[in-house]
């Protein structure tokens, strides 16, 4: 017999359940573990008859059910509980439960395998598990084939939407990094929320194999199991960690209006400051300077309403430069760029060289003048 007529010969025994119990996704990847040699013996809906086909066709021992058998059941939804979460239907393996986001599900009994699958994933628990009478378990097993179909059918058509999305996604290139931004949120806060998810999808999927596997695992479910828990446990220590760790408090009323009070001074100076620059008279920056004053005020406040400790200031009695002096830099400052540029310009330009010196000249012995009378 040929690798693919026996792997076929073998799929046609299992109860094309899909359940997932053997460790395998489906029945069909159960059967290629048991044409490679795999133990016969991992198939709970098969039960006992099962082994004993097998056993038959391999020609082989049988061997005692390694897991306690399941009956013939099918699922139920109890449609008054149901919020139409889509949970199930995308864990059915054979499709066999139709409903709509936010409508009410319900099971096509005659094309449920009662695989458990759907148990798990309802978050209002409002899905039973009914047992077959011997008529009814008798017609279940003798739909193996519908069930078979319907799981390839199922296969098939993901696949093909998972293709035409891939096909659909648009071709990016690639980023351009970004420059750092400061988190808005305090540091830690994000790693500690992602420490949060970790933990309970880890529980959640400990939980999920538990279900799965039954009260007597085998030796490879045992290994899932056990990794599980050490992943599980892994991140709940890490969360304990995190959450042990103090987290940078966001800045207080008081922190917040002092840094307020700081804008408002720098502001008010800085218009204190041009309007002395344009040469306004003094009942023009009178006003100007009441604000400055208010502002310093207000600062002062801030200190000592927030807490925190006065910064260390040094006074420096330094008279501010005078509107004079200043247009007097300046144009120092401006004739001496335009005469450092024609030196740098190709061809030189003698005659503009020497007026730009004379300009210079000029007002280096206003500027000396200025100084020397004040």
């Amino acid at each position: 017999m040929r690798a693919a007529q026996r792997i076929a010969a073998i799929d046609a025994l299992l109860p094309q359940t899909q359940c997932g119990k053997c460790g395998h996704p489906g029945c069909l990847p159960y059967a290629e573990g048991i044409a490679a040699g795999e133990a016969i013996n991992k198939c709970p809906p098969g039960g006992t008859a099962t082994i004993h086909a097998l056993a038959d066709l391999l020609q082989i021992p049988e061997l005692p059910l390694a897991l306690p058998a399941t009956a013939p059941q099918v699922a139920v939804i109890r449609e008054a509980e149901c919020i139409g979460c889509t949970k199930c239907i995308q864990a059915c393996p054979v499709d066999a439960i139709v409903g709509a986001a936010k409508l009410m599900h319900t099971v096509i009994n005659d094309e449920c395998t009662g695989c458990e699958l759907c148990i798990a994933p309802c978050p209002v628990d409002c899905i039973d598990l009914i047992a077959l009478a011997p008529p009814e378990a008798e017609e279940q097993r003798a739909r193996a084939d519908l069930f078979r179909t319907r799981h390839q059918n199922r296969l098939a058509r993901l696949a093909r939407n998972d293709a035409r999305r891939r096909a659909a996604r648009p071709v990016r290139p690639a980023p351009v990094e970004a420059p750092a931004v400061a988190p808005l949120q305090p540091p830690g806060a994000s790693s500690l929320k992602q420490a949060k998810i970790d933990a309970a999808m880890s529980r959640a999927q400990l939980q999920k194999a538990l279900k799965a596997f039954g009260d007597t695992p085998d030796d490879g479910q045992r290994q899932q199991l056990v990794a599980l828990q050490q992943a599980a446990e892994q991140d709940q220590r890490r969360l304990a960690e995190l959450q042990a760790t103090p987290v940078q408090a966001a800045p207080s009323p008081g922190e917040q209006a002092l840094k307020q009070a700081k804008i408002d001074l720098a502001s008010h100076r800085m218009a204190l400051k041009a309007g002395e620059r344009r040469g306004l008279d003094e009942q023009a920056l009178a006003p100007l300077r009441s604000a400055y004053a208010a502002a310093q005020q207000a600062l002062h406040l801030a200190e000592e309403r927030c807490g925190k400790p006065p910064p260390a200031r040094v006074l420096v009695d330094k008279a501010g430069l005078s509107v004079r002096l200043r247009q007097l830099k300046t144009d120092l400052a401006y004739a001496r760029a335009e005469l450092s540029k024609l030196q740098r310009s190709e061809p030189a330009d003698a005659a503009r060289i020497r007026d730009a010196q004379e300009r210079l000249a000029a007002a280096e012995r206003r500027l000396q003048a200025q100084t020397s009378a004040s």
